[in-house]
């Protein structure tokens, strides 16, 4: 057993942490010297919500009223919403697998969350071409305006919405139950705690049984802060939380104007892959400035291709914390192919394009190129397994910044 003096990095210079064994030292393979690896500033924007087919025969509906009693149909059935406000006093509820459409894209506007799912109501159900907008919380579920949960929860779809928390509402997508989500071309604006938060809040040793998400793609989120930002301190105030694995991945992710994380992976995060995200941690409300923030417990994560800007550091690793365990937060990580620049960060102190902190394991990262960072390009403090730090671009780094550190944050 060991003592590691402040190793959270916390303020207090006499903090004591004890864990059950010292990490082995980490072996590294890296190249500081520049490459021809290119600026990967480009990514693919993530689509619009796009018109879409109504299905005959479905029952369509013009008021709240009518809205509410289709829903509490025993059988699954299509909905369509003719244009049009609908609002009530509570979440309206989708108890067994219902499919709602707007009839016209964005022409359906709910005042009120929707509950997707039941204890044992029909899965399926599923929701296209709403606008939610939403700013008494009493209206929703547990802070998410759509919130899905239950047996009636799984296989749930959610497509070509477009969601409003007007600075109040926690969520703007909340999944409790992720199995086989397929979220797409979703656009989350003005939120406390996260546009989208998907997990199901049940850790399992890597490779157990777990839901797996379908499917997230194609997400714009614009505001997510704490009334006073960075107040949830990472446990919230994040654009997109995923604590599952996602099988055909988190592709096309836009983020802007969040206090905290543009993307959080936690929980079961693994063998997941996204892709083409532009996240840009400028703006008023910056906080704590990490452009994705790997917590406790993400393995063969994969993140390939993305611009990450006005980051503190623009991926970070949790720590070992023996409060976890004393297991880090990520495990076998890939980062390739990106741009990470901290250019525009308000943060003060030392900058990171990729830290590492205590615990991690065997970390990838190559074709990634560095810029304005302050402190280092890389940061691998007491890593565990093996790291390789190749074929990166280090030229554009503040004067006097190291390529690698072993040091802490």
């Amino acid at each position: 057993m060991v003592t590691v003096s402040n190793a959270s990095g916390s303020s207090s210079a006499s903090a004591t942490w004890t864990v059950i064994a010292a990490p082995a030292p980490s072996t590294t393979t890296t190249s500081t010297t520049t490459t021809s690896t290119p600026d990967s500033s480009a990514v693919q924007p993530p689509a619009a919500p796009a018109s879409y087919s109504i299905p005959t025969g479905a029952v369509v509906v013009s008021n709240s009223a009518d809205l509410a009693s289709a829903l509490a149909s025993s059988t699954s059935q299509n909905i369509v919403l003719a244009d049009g406000v609908y609002d009530n006093g509570a979440p309206f509820a989708n108890t067994n697998g219902s499919h709602l459409y707007a009839q016209h894209l964005g022409g359906a506007v709910l005042k009120a969350g929707l509950v997707m799912g039941s204890n044992y109501g029909a899965p399926g159900g599923s929701v296209q071409g709403v606008v939610f907008d939403v700013s008494d919380p009493a209206k929703v579920l547990g802070g998410g305006i759509v919130h899905v949960w239950g047996a009636g929860g799984a296989q749930s779809k959610v497509l070509d919405c477009v969601f409003r928390g007007n600075r109040v509402i926690p969520q703007g997508l909340l999944v409790y139950n992720p199995d086989s989500l397929v979220a797409q071309r979703l656009q989350f604006y003005d939120f406390t705690n996260e546009g989208i938060r998907a997990s199901d809040n049940q850790t399992v040793a890597y490779g157990s049984a777990t839901p797996k998400i379908d499917s997230i793609s194609d997400i714009y989120v614009n505001g997510v802060t704490n009334s006073t930002p960075g107040a949830s301190d990472g446990t919230a105030e994040a654009g997109l939380w995923i604590g599952q694995p996602v099988v055909n991945g988190v592709r096309r992710i836009k983020v802007r104007n969040v206090s905290w994380s543009g993307i959080e992976v936690a929980n079961n995060s693994w063998n997941t892959t996204f892709s083409d995200l532009d996240i840009d941690m400028s703006g008023p409300n910056q906080a704590a400035g990490v452009g994705v923030y790997l917590e406790h417990y993400s393995y063969r994560d994969v993140f390939d291709g993305f611009a990450i800007r006005s980051a503190r550091a623009g991926f970070n690793a949790e720590w070992a914390d023996p409060s976890w365990g004393g297991a880090a937060g990520a495990h076998f990580t890939t980062i390739e192919n990106g741009l990470i620049d901290a250019s525009g960060s308000t943060v003060a102190g030392r900058q990171a394009g990729v830290y590492l902190d205590e615990g991690t394991e065997s970390t990838t990262v190559t074709g990634v190129v560095f810029r304005n960072q302050n402190w280092a390009a890389i940061g691998a403090y007491q890593n565990v397994g093996t790291n390789s730090f190749g074929g990166n671009d280090y030229s554009g780094l503040a004067t006097g910044t190291t390529a690698i550190s072993t040091d802490h944050l």
